[in-house]
């Protein structure tokens, strides 16, 4: 476990406790906390986002996002009636990349851009595994991860890492297909460009 998570929660005057969130990071770029995971592998539901703050952590330099949030458990590995099921508490991503300070407007704006949402895990050293993303009204999940690096895209430029993937469509546009059993299989280009994702299209 890190001796210094950038990824954890915390409770005025507690020690800091490292956990595995799962986040949604919006197509405007604001990310919005889902669940998290503690180190006994008990998991939180977040039920309500008091605010949002961007920080500066004096040590290291490091930018970040603290959240108040309120979360419910909704899986614990040993069950304990003194357990408190509902609490609220401080959820820290203190990373450089999470801190929505690098921010994408609308002078970045290209034809070939199409900015989308992506769920991901985050890990308490700041490292992520891409879920699924959405493109328009269907729904991808990430099924495998096959390259990871700095990249511009070729067709549509910009700056930042991209991800190449093999993803399965689960929730298609349309409802009436006459074959909903049928594995649609597509293999992306995702860009995570300062704040925000986006795919290569054709104008």
């Amino acid at each position: 476990m890190d001796d210094k998570p950038v990824v954890y929660i915390k409770q005025t005057g507690e020690p800091s406790i490292p956990i595995t969130a799962q986040v949604e990071w919006c197509h405007d770029g604001k990310i919005r906390p889902l669940m998290y995971w503690t180190p006994d592998n008990s998991c939180y539901t977040i039920t309500h986002i008091f605010e949002a703050t961007s920080l500066a952590f004096i040590e290291g330099g490091a930018s970040g996002i603290r959240f108040k949030i309120r979360a419910e458990i909704t899986n614990v590995t040993c069950y304990d009636r003194t357990l408190y099921t509902r609490h609220e508490t401080y959820l820290y991503l203190a990373d450089n990349r999470y801190c929505e300070k690098g921010f994408i407007d609308d002078r970045y704006g290209h034809a070939h851009k199409k900015y989308i949402p992506v769920t991901l895990d985050i890990f308490p050293g700041g490292e992520y595994e891409l879920l699924c993303f959405w493109v328009d009204d269907s729904c991808y999940k990430v099924e495998k991860t096959i390259d990871i690096k700095p990249h511009a895209s070729f067709y549509a430029g910009g700056i930042g890492i991209r991800h190449k993937v093999e993803a399965r469509l689960v929730k298609p546009v349309n409802d009436d297909d006459p074959q909903p059993c049928e594995r649609v299989h597509r293999q992306a280009s995702l860009y995570l460009e300062l704040n925000k994702w986006f795919i290569p299209i054709a104008a």
